[in-house]
Formats: structure tokens, C-alpha cells, sequence
């Protein structure tokens, strides 16, 4: 019974992310021209509310496994990122904007690879490897796009952005359900 309440919570707490995530997504579509200014915070604290949210979700009994290893790293890694954006009008003084951005976008790639590569390592999750990879996938290109979309394009960083966090967003929702549905 406490298992069948623990995947429950569990998958509430998925779809609670993907939520939240496309939430800002169609704030960004419906809004756009104070999405810009918007996203930056918003995608900052998404990505702070995703790492932690994946914290608690963690399977934190023992053995160890390395799947387990790189999730806390990934979660580690967004909450990272995510602080870094929260916090960037105080690091704007030491740090350009070009250079958070570019910070920002690396540590979103790594957690995309991190996702990809615990999807091979982890037992559990290579029986939903496919939307695993695909997460993965999303937050790789999302830091990819940080990375190298000059600010100056900001409206086609913004729609590339959009398009990703929906993808992300249904993925979520796809792994409640089958978190659920695994009762």
C-alpha cells in the first residue's frame, strides 16, 4: 500500500512540474512581448523548481546505483542554473549578461546529457527509455539555444524556448501517467 501512495505522490509531483512548465510556455505564447523580460525569471525559477522537485522524487535507498548518482547530480545542476537566473540581477554586476546566459545554457545542457545518459545506466528508467532520451534531449537543446541564439534574437530564442517546454511539458505528463498507470 505505501508503494502504490509513493508512486502516486510521485507522479503528482511529475505532473505537477510539467504543469508548471507549460504554464509558462503559453504565458510566453499569449504574452510575448513581456515574456522576454519574463522569461528570464520565470525560466529560472522553473528550472529551480524542476531540480528540486526531481530531488524529492529520487529513489534514495540503498545500494547507490549510478542512475541514482547522476539524477542528483542532474537535479543539483538545474537548481544550479536556476539560482544563477534568480539571482542575476545581483551577478550582473559581475558577470555580463552574454557570460550568465552562456553559464545558464551550459549547465541546461549538461543536465540534458545527464538525463540521456542515466536513461542507459538507470534499470528503472530504461523501461521508459525513449521519453527519458527526449527530456534529455529538450534540456540539451534548450542550453544549446542559450548558448549560441545571439540575446539580440531574442523573439526566436523566446518561440525556440516555447516550443521546448511544451515538448518537455507533455513528456512530463506522459511519465505521471505511466508512473501511474505502473501501480
Amino acid at each position: 500500500m505505501a508503494d502504490g501512495k509513493t508512486k502516486r505522490f510521485d507522479a503528482t509531483l511529475t505532473a505537477l512540474r510539467g504543469v508548471l512548465i507549460a504554464a509558462a510556455a503559453l504565458v510566453a505564447f499569449f504574452y510575448p512581448s513581456q515574456a522576454v523580460q519574463l522569461l528570464v525569471l520565470v525560466g529560472g525559477g522553473l528550472l529551480l523548481v524542476d531540480g528540486i522537485l526531481g530531488l524529492v522524487t529520487l529513489d534514495r535507498s540503498p545500494p547507490r546505483t549510478t542512475g541514482q548518482t547522476l539524477g542528483l547530480v542532474r537535479n543539483l545542476l538545474s537548481i544550479a542554473a536556476g539560482a544563477i537566473v534568480v539571482a542575476s540581477g545581483l551577478l550582473t554586476s559581475v558577470f555580463t549578461l552574454s557570460a550568465l546566459t552562456w553559464i545558464v545554457g551550459l549547465l541546461a545542457l549538461l543536465v540534458g546529457l545527464i538525463e540521456m545518459a542515466s536513461s542507459f545506466l538507470d534499470s528503472e528508467r530504461q523501461t521508459r527509455l525513449w521519453p527519458t532520451l527526449v527530456g534529455g534531449a529538450v534540456y540539451a537543446a534548450f542550453g544549446l539555444a542559450l548558448m549560441f541564439v545571439p540575446l539580440s534574437s531574442a523573439e526566436t530564442l523566446l518561440r525556440i524556448a516555447m516550443i521546448l517546454m511544451l515538448a518537455y511539458a507533455l513528456l512530463l505528463f506522459y511519465r505521471a501517467w505511466s508512473i501511474r498507470a505502473a501501480r
